[in-house]
């Protein structure tokens, strides 16, 4: 028992903790789903998204670029591609948090078996917005590029 915490301050960090976990596994269902406006809207009004050289900053702009990923850096339909997310160490203070998950792609082959593509992780600056957690910056790192 942790001591000089109440119980509701402790009951509070683990929903936390949980809803922002559901929004690790909400981020890979729009994006395997290709819900590109379902993804962006797990951003921040004025959230941000960085992948290598690409950014962007806000909704709109979220949405456009992983929409201009289609076909390119992610499977161009739905069942052609997988998104992993693993090993979550979240970070709560308040109405913040920090993140750190490993991201995995896997991706159908000639013959329908899956292929690890790509393996990275996320560095994540989170927020709670409207009573929401929601990433307020979201920066997505290859380690290991495909072949």
């Amino acid at each position: 028992m942790t001591e000089g915490t109440s119980i509701e301050a402790r009951l509070q960090r683990l929903e936390d903790l949980e809803e922002i976990r559901e929004l690790f596994n909400e981020y890979k269902r729009v994006l395997d789903d290709k819900d590109f406006a379902g993804y962006a809207a797990l951003f921040a009004t004025n959230g941000e998204f960085v992948a290598g050289k690409l950014h962007a900053k806000g909704r709109a702009e979220i949405q456009a670029l992983v929409e201009g990923m289609l076909g390119n850096l992610i499977g161009d339909e739905r069942g052609k591609d997988f998104h992993l997310t693993v090993n979550p160490s979240v970070h709560l203070d308040g109405d913040l948090a920090t993140a750190e998950l490993t991201w995995v792609y896997v991706v159908r082959d000639e013959n329908n078996q899956p292929v690890l593509s790509k393996l990275g992780h996320y560095n994540d600056s989170l927020i709670r917005e409207q009573g929401r957690w929601r990433f307020l910056r979201r920066e997505a790192p290859t380690d290991i590029p495909a072949m």
